[in-house]
C-alpha cells in the first residue's frame, strides 16, 4: 500500500483566553503535504466538548494516523510529546471560563500513555539545518488542554497511531516571518516520516 493511500489527521486548536490567534491552526493553514491524504480540524479549546469534535473528524475521515497541533512558549522549538498523562490541572481558564484542580481523566484509565509512534526516531529524522526549526522530545504535554486531548485521543482511539506535536506560539509582531516557514517545514516532515512508517508496515 502506497503513501497516498494513507489518511492523516491534523488537528489544532482555537484561540484561547486573550489571544485572536493560536499558532496551532496558523501552521495547520500552511502545510502542504503530498505524500497522503491530509485531513484537518479546528479543535475547541473546551474540555466538554474537545473530545466529542475529536471522535467526530476520526469517525468521519477514519484516519490512519491523528496528528494533534497545540501550541506551547515562545521558543522557536517543536516538541514531539512522547507521554499522555491521566491528569488534569487547569490553573487557567478554557474557554468555557473553567479550572480544573488536580485530577484523573478518565478514572479507570491507566496513568499515562505513551505515543504509540517512535517519537525519537521522528525527532531525528527532522533535519538540521536552518530551514526548519529545533526538534526535540518532551516527556509531558503538561495539564491543560492538550495533555488533555492527546491523552483522551489515546484511550478512545489507541488502535490509530498518535501523537502531540507542541510548536511554539508564533506571533507575526514578535516572530520573524522565516520562523513560520521552519515550524512548518518541520511539521510537514513528521507528517510524511510517519506516512512513510505506515505504508512500509502495511507492505511488511
Amino acid at each position: 500500500m502506497d503513501q497516498l493511500s494513507k489518511v492523516v489527521l491534523v488537528t489544532a486548536f482555537e484561540p484561547f483566553g486573550d489571544s485572536d490567534v493560536n499558532a496551532s491552526e496558523v501552521i495547520l493553514g500552511r502545510l502542504s503535504l503530498s505524500s497522503a491524504r491530509l485531513c484537518t480540524g479546528i479543535l475547541p479549546v473546551r474540555r466538554t466538548t474537545v473530545i466529542q469534535a475529536l471522535s467526530q473528524l476520526a469517525d468521519q475521515h477514519s484516519p490512519d494516523a491523528i496528528i494533534l497541533l497545540g501550541e506551547a512558549g515562545p521558543e522557536e522549538v517543536v516538541r514531539l510529546e512522547l507521554v499522555a498523562l491521566n491528569h488534569d490541572d487547569f490553573r487557567i481558564p478554557d474557554n468555557d471560563g473553567l479550572t480544573v484542580e488536580p485530577s484523573k481523566i478518565v478514572e479507570s484509565a491507566p496513568a499515562a500513555y505513551f505515543s504509540n509512534l517512535d517519537v525519537h526516531a521522528l525527532a531525528q529524522n527532522v533535519p538540521q539545518d536552518d530551514r526548519f526549526a529545533r526538534t526535540t522530545v518532551s516527556l509531558s504535554a503538561g495539564s491543560f488542554l492538550c495533555n488533555h486531548t492527546y491523552f483522551l485521543a489515546r484511550h478512545f482511539h489507541g488502535d490509530c497511531p498518535a501523537l502531540f506535536i507542541h510548536i511554539p506560539s508564533l506571533r507575526e509582531d514578535t516572530h520573524q516571518p522565516d520562523a513560520f516557514d521552519r515550524v512548518t517545514n518541520t511539521v510537514n516532515c513528521i507528517v510524511q516520516e510517519i506516512t512513510a512508517t505506515l505504508a512500509a508496515s502495511t507492505t511488511d
